[in-house]
């Protein structure tokens, strides 16, 4: 659904109406084209799939925008400095986070967006596969170019998981964290972070930020039975394009509070996003399983773990299971 120069332009009128009525000598105007060429771009616009209604002696305005994310539809109601930079949207790829890497190798600047409708080789953590059907979910990574301390890399998937989280606790849905990086509703999961690091022992040059959301979907197969979506839950469609421009627009807050240096604030509200603290788990860091006892969240990020011989254990990463109560 590609637009021409002058449909962008026309979109971008309408969007920054807010929903109020312009006139098409208003909109004519600011185009420099005729009021006849105006016309000419409505009636386009709407085959395409937006809704415009038009009153005489009022003008226009838009009432709904197709269900499919455009760079346009992107770019027109986000506010950032930073994040968003750049938007490359692409029907069907691999793997958004395949893409960012090839397009970071090639000099893609931070706050470069790649989204797919579809991912059909959509990567979790462990080289899991991630379910990524068309037009249903937000499938996106963002590149960075941060400039920390190596030993910082933790805080890109804590800054992430607490936009997301921020983002759906706006549409009236509460959610909590699973440590380290999955989002979850009533125990089920909605949301998964898989950031790539590009460092060396010291720096952090590059990331790429893999996020993946269950947004529309109806259903899951049976071998995801752990899975929700945001529309399950609420019962209704929600506007993707609006979503992904909240969570840009908070990713960009809190990457800015990370360069900052607010570790301590960061890994406090991470650490109350969680309901994991005091509880019995299994956690899976490569080829062990060790149990014990979750006391803390290190200021670091890290899994504080007490197992049954009183022994501490710190944890980057790793697969958490609670233990089943005997």
């Amino acid at each position: 659904m590609e637009l021409n120069k002058k449909e962008i332009e026309l979109v971008k009128i309408l969007h920054n109406n807010n929903g109020k009525f312009i006139s098409g000598e208003n909109i004519s105007d600011t185009l420099g084209v005729s009021r006849t060429a105006v016309w000419k771009y409505i009636k386009n616009l709407r085959k395409k799939g937006y809704i415009i209604e038009s009153v005489p002696r009022r003008g226009y305005h838009l009432v709904e925008v197709p269900d499919k994310i455009t760079v346009t539809e992107v770019l027109a109601g986000l506010k950032t400095n930073l994040i968003g930079k750049e938007v490359r949207v692409f029907s069907s790829i691999d793997s958004t986070n395949n893409k960012a890497r090839e397009l970071a190798k090639g000099g893609a600047s931070g706050g470069t967006i790649v989204i797919a409708e579809e991912q059909t080789g959509g990567k979790g953590r462990l080289g899991r596969k991630w379910y990524s059907p068309p037009y249903t979910g937000l499938w996106f990574s963002v590149i960075v170019r941060p400039h920390l301390p190596s030993n910082r890399a933790p805080f890109l998937t804590i800054i992430t998981s607490l936009v997301v989280k921020k983002a759906i606790n706006k549409l009236g849905i509460e959610v909590l964290i699973k440590w380290p990086n999955d989002i979850l509703i009533r125990g089920k999961k909605v949301c998964g972070i898989l950031s790539e690091i590009m460092a060396t022992p010291d720096v952090i040059n590059t990331a790429i930020i893999g996020i993946g959301i269950n947004v529309n979907q109806d259903s899951f197969p049976s071998k995801i039975p752990l899975a929700t979506s945001l529309k399950q839950v609420c019962g209704h469609n929600v506007n993707r394009i609006e979503l992904l421009q909240d969570i840009l627009m908070e990713f960009e807050n809190y990457y800015n509070r990370l360069k900052d240096g607010c570790y301590r604030d960061l890994v406090t509200e991470w650490k109350n996003s969680m309901d994991i603290l005091g509880k019995e788990v299994d956690i899976v860091a490569g080829n062990e399983i060790i149990s014990g006892k979750v006391v803390s969240i290190s200021r670091r990020g890290e899994l504080v773990l007490i197992d049954p011989d009183g022994n501490k254990h710190l944890f980057w990463a790793g697969d958490v299971t609670l233990r089943q109560k005997d």
